[in-house]
């Protein structure tokens, strides 16, 4: 969706998604989830349930300088067994069973 966001509309960042969802109303946002959808189901992909106590929650977060959302992956990641992470975000290298792959 950011992507989508940048060439149609030249967002620089994620935060500004909402700006444009506000402007251009949601049928953008239901177009490129709808797009998500058919990709995931083309390619029979598993969408794992978030797997995340709130006390490992706040621990992860903690120890290892995380915001919420990506200590609930990390987790999730760890849960399920899961050791490569593809990803931009640098904060999942600070993840000691994770493996990040760019």
């Amino acid at each position: 969706m950011r992507i989508k966001a940048t060439q149609l509309f030249s967002v620089k960042g994620m935060y500004q998604i909402k700006k444009v969802v506000e402007e251009h109303g949601l049928k953008f946002a239901k177009n490129e989830l709808a797009k998500l959808r058919g990709i995931i189901q083309d390619f029979g992909i598993t969408v794992l349930s978030d797997k995340a106590d709130v006390e490992e929650l706040h621990e992860t977060m903690a120890k290892y300088k995380l915001l919420p959302g990506d200590a609930i992956i990390a987790l999730t990641c760890k849960h399920y067994g899961i050791n490569t992470i593809l990803t931009f975000d640098e904060d999942f290298k600070r993840i000691p069973w994770l493996k990040v792959i760019h």
